[in-house]
């Protein structure tokens, strides 16, 4: 792993090689996938997680009696203690307020400027901010069988309020499952739809958590998470309302949270972002760039080696144009372990660093490339389909291209340089290839087995003169 310092970038000649040896692997790039984590965010106003000055030191400070770390407000364990609810709302509600007021950073423009360039295949992000979507990038996991929106319903269907509910509550968890399995095999996930897929939810929803609902986080439900209190979900509560009406026995009624994945939770959507990065795998990208994160989390620890082995398995032919690397841009440096698999790794501010990582080159640097790279040859239509748009010829100095290309080998060609001198007869060219070859000489065994067979003409017999 080599370190690029950005402080150190004028006054050292080797950090500056090193500079255009990180930005040839991005413009190189035609298929990449980016990672990110808080440290993106950090410029828009909305702190990370574990720096000095990062939320878990925040809140630990803030409440010094309740939290021994501040990871403790982000676990799932939380929801046994009352008194960990109450801050655990409270904080939601005032960091939904914060991220409401956030902006997109430069470095969300380079992701979504190298979507716009065709050359992403898919952002993956730890951040709850959604800054994402509000840059333009898709985020929503898109089924054929259900729509990206949020849908909530204004009326509950038949089955919550008839004798049948009553059969749906008491069935097995078997049952459910089953039920769950078959509702997965009825959809179909659109792979190339989602852009940037929430490794960890966000905070743009609320759910429910017992008919898993789901509403917009709007203004006045921060309000209400800032009181500490959780609030009640209103179609619950609606079909509390009606069964009592119809006399039927009272059901559990859920409340709203944020919807996010906390520590020692499972995502809800665990099996479709597991089928996309699959997916991802397969397409075999050559770039991947991580950005502010201090790879702590097991998850997504194991879907960069994974992303990271792929890319340094890529085609030879990105790997000879400068891409096949993964780059690591952190203020941190990675923990150990991690130098086998970053190539390179930029320490400094996400949003500097990014700056001086064009994604396209510019004029000059196209104009200074040697003349056997920027030559072009015709590109297959299934490499074009797959999104190859041009492959370098490289021209081997002292040799042209169309001897290189000529169905001839060095014989033939010193054959024909003596007959072109009137030393001998200039020879018959024979093809390369196997096939070609045996057509000839079945063609010239045919015609010997003609001349055989021919009758002798009497001027070929001998002449007998007399004595």
């Amino acid at each position: 792993m080599q370190r690029l310092l950005l402080d150190d970038l004028d006054g050292s000649n080797d950090q500056g090689a090193l500079l255009a040896e990180v930005r040839r692997a991005v413009q190189a790039s035609q298929r990449c996938i980016v990672i990110t984590g808080a440290g993106i965010s950090v410029s828009s106003g909305i702190p990370d997680f574990r720096s000095p000055d990062g939320l878990f030191q925040q809140l630990k400070q803030k409440y010094p009696s309740s939290v021994s770390t501040g990871k403790d407000l982000f676990d799932a364990t939380l929801f046994g203690d009352p008194g960990m609810i109450s801050l655990f709302y409270t904080f939601m509600g005032e960091l939904r307020n914060l991220i409401s007021r956030a902006n997109c950073t430069p470095t969300h423009a380079f992701i979504k400027e190298m979507d716009e360039a065709g050359k992403l295949l898919r952002c993956y992000t730890q951040n709850i901010d959604s800054l994402e979507k509000r840059i333009g990038l898709e985020t929503s996991l898109h089924t054929s069988g259900d729509s990206p929106d949020i849908s909530t319903p204004s009326s509950p269907p038949p089955s919550l309020v008839s004798d049948s509910s009553v059969e749906t509550e008491d069935s097995t968890a078997a049952d459910k499952k089953t039920r769950a399995q078959r509702r997965r095999r009825q959809t179909t996930l659109d792979r190339t739809f989602t852009r940037a897929v929430q490794l960890h939810g966000d905070l743009d929803n609320v759910v429910c958590t017992i008919c898993h609902t789901k509403y917009p986080f709007t203004e006045q439900l921060a309000e209400e998470f800032c009181e500490g209190a959780p609030p009640p979900c209103p179609r619950c509560k609606e079909i509390e309302m009606i069964r009592d009406l119809v006399g039927k026995r009272s059901v559990a009624s859920g409340v709203l949270r944020p919807d996010i994945v906390l520590y020692n939770e499972n995502h809800p959507q665990s099996e479709l972002i597991g089928t996309l990065s699959e997916y991802d795998l397969k397409r075999r990208p050559d770039l991947l760039i991580v950005i502010g994160t201090s790879l702590k989390i097991p998850g997504i620890k194991r879907m960069v080696k994974e992303m990271a082995h792929s890319v340094h398995a890529c085609a030879q032919r990105a790997k000879r144009a400068g891409a096949g690397k993964v780059i690591f841009i952190n203020r941190d440096e990675p923990p150990k372990g991690w130098e086998s698999i970053f190539d390179y790794y930029v320490a400094g501010d996400a949003d500097r660093a990014i700056s001086l990582l064009p994604i396209v080159p510019s004029p000059a640097t196209e104009e200074a490339r040697p003349a056997a790279v920027v030559r072009r040859k015709r590109v297959p239509a299934a490499k074009r389909a797959a999104g190859i748009t041009a492959v370098a010829v490289k021209k081997k100095p002292g040799v042209s291209l169309s001897s290189l290309l000529a169905p001839t080998n060095g014989r033939v060609d010193a054959a024909r340089k003596l007959a072109a001198s009137g030393a001998v007869a200039k020879p018959r060219v024979v093809p390369r290839k196997l096939t070609s070859m045996m057509k000839v000489v079945k063609s010239s065994v045919t015609v010997k087995r003609q001349q055989k067979a021919l009758p002798q003409s009497p001027s070929s017999s001998p002449v007998m003169t007399p004595s």
